[in-house]
């Protein structure tokens, strides 16, 4: 049986579909800080399942002891976290208390109850500005925002967890960025307004929620003068996490996820372009602090490890991203 925390969120919620349709027994809980209720339907109607699903927080240890005493769960998706980078420097506070604090919490409840397995969701933001593209798990740590401290925090807290003399396993996944939605086009599972991703600003341009799309520098050192990242689709984010409940034996390990090549910003605007069929408004403004021009993963180890790779494009990230605004638009025309 499977805990996941974080169970509505935008990754959350595709991760529960595949665990569903996988026939695996699934407990979701969340306190929908970055989701909507709305997401227990979709994922339902998606699977033609029922759900068992809790509101309520990763630090509320009651709530915890009672999820755990009740059901016989043996491992854990720990997705559950604060993640906006801006709030992150705003509100440290905030995000130690549920980034660290709440995971220490939980992995306490965990050890208590004989739960010795976890997938932690992890960043590719703990590698900061320094390293050189590709980025390997090797590489140095030097977060350049206290949600990437956040997420090397969670890390060490698995590392000493592992040295004990019952060891919890744990699988760590270092995102880069994620995009594209579910085939279906009804699982959006999160609020676009709380997002800053490249995807959600064209998508708010594209919904009429942002007038004109803001290009953060076209003066990089890149082939078009505009930052390159890395783009995986959420689909094959979820397939990772899959693979990796079957490495849960014996290891503390971590793991770079993403497509392994760059994508410049005007890469995915014009990409983006290609499946609207129009122009979308952008313009160019100053840098931001704390951007680098080129950040790509080096997915070797997954590859090798996991037995994993991405099977989406560019392309398809893109149109699986506007398929829901296509629905949403067709359904308010009817």
């Amino acid at each position: 049986m499977i805990l996941l925390t974080g169970a509505t969120g935008y990754i959350g919620s595709h991760i529960w579909v595949e665990l569903l349709r996988g026939s695996k027994t699934v407990i979701g809980i969340d306190n929908f800080t970055n989701s909507k209720a709305e997401c227990l339907e979709a994922v339902s109607k998606i699977t033609q399942k029922g759900l068992t699903f809790f509101e309520g927080d990763i630090r509320d240890k009651k709530f915890l002891t009672k999820i755990f005493s009740d059901f016989s769960i043996t491992h854990v998706i720990h997705l559950a976290a604060l993640k906006d980078i801006k709030e992150s420097i705003t509100h440290k506070e905030d995000f130690f208390d549920v980034n660290v604090s709440g995971f220490k919490n939980l992995l306490t409840v965990m050890r208590g109850h004989g739960c010795l397995n976890i997938i932690f969701s992890s960043s590719a933001a703990v590698y900061g500005g320094s390293s050189i593209s590709p980025v390997s798990e090797s590489s140095y740590l030097n977060p350049s925002n206290y949600y990437g401290e956040t997420k090397v925090k969670g890390e060490h807290l698995l590392a000493y967890e592992f040295d004990k003399p019952q060891p919890i396993n744990s699988v760590s996944l270092r995102y880069f960025n994620v995009a594209g939605k579910h085939p279906s086009g009804i699982l959006q599972g999160y609020e676009l307004a709380k997002s800053h991703s490249l995807f959600s600003e064209i998508e708010k341009v594209i919904t009429g929620q942002s007038k004109i799309l803001s290009i953060f520098g076209d003066d990089w050192g890149t082939h078009d003068g505009t930052c390159i990242r890395d783009y995986l689709h959420i689909s094959d984010l979820v397939k990772g996490h899959l693979d990796a409940l079957n490495l849960l034996d014996g290891v503390c390990t971590i793991f770079n996820l993403g497509l392994g090549v760059g994508q410049s910003v005007y890469d995915v605007v014009s990409t983006y372009e290609s499946v609207v069929g129009y122009a979308i408004p952008k313009a160019v403004s100053k840098r931001r602090n704390g951007d680098i021009g080129e950040s790509f993963a080096d997915t070797a180890l997954a590859t090798r490890l996991l037995g994993w790779s991405p099977k989406k494009t560019l392309f398809d990230m893109c149109r699986d991203s506007y398929r829901p605004i296509l629905l949403n638009a067709q359904q308010v025309t009817r």
